[in-house]
């Protein structure tokens, strides 16, 4: 059963949490898809995974709920003082994301996750060329307009891990 395949993954993986919800259950908010036009984190227009050329909100939204569930995963890392272990922990994340994409390959799942894609070194959407793998793409959960902080706090999962932790999330969808 692919439900149990995809716990398995997790699980192996090494995600802190995990919940699973309807997928017409997502929460999507216009004010975090607006955080992502405001260009916050730099990657609006420089990124196929991200705003605007992944899509508008309802184009977003479609890509997600074209799914009957959804996965929520959490890994919940130490950033310390100042947020000087944000890259790292970041990078970390990304790998484990990455060690997940590799046990599910096969698998008719989706799997998005924090920031935009990176798997190119540089988006080819930065020198105007097309995705170099349309098929591989990975989605931003912020950047298709996702509220995680309100979705966490509704499942009970760990946004502020308190003592300089924070939950990064990610999502599998089947």
């Amino acid at each position: 059963m692919l439900r149990d395949k995809i716990i398995n993954a997790i699980n192996e993986v090494g995600f802190d949490e995990y919940q699973e919800i309807p997928a017409s259950d997502i929460i999507f908010a216009d004010a975090v898809f607006a955080s992502c036009q405001a260009n916050t984190c730099g990657n609006y227009g420089q990124n196929y995974s991200c705003p605007p050329l992944s899509g508008d909100m309802n184009e977003n939204k479609a890509r997600f709920l074209k799914y009957d569930h959804a996965i929520i995963l959490n890994k919940i890392m130490f950033l310390g003082e100042y947020y000087e272990r944000m890259e790292t922990s970041t990078l970390e994340v990304l790998d484990l994301l990455d060690q997940l994409r590799d046990r599910l390959e096969a698998e008719p799942v989706m799997i998005a996750g924090p920031g935009g894609c990176n798997l190119c070194a540089e988006c080819s959407a930065k020198t105007g060329e097309d995705c170099r793998f349309p098929d591989e793409r990975r989605y931003s959960l912020e950047g298709s307009g996702m509220d995680i902080v309100t979705m966490s706090r509704k499942l009970g999962m760990t946004y502020n891990g308190g003592d300089k932790k924070v939950g990064f999330f990610m999502m599998v969808l089947y």
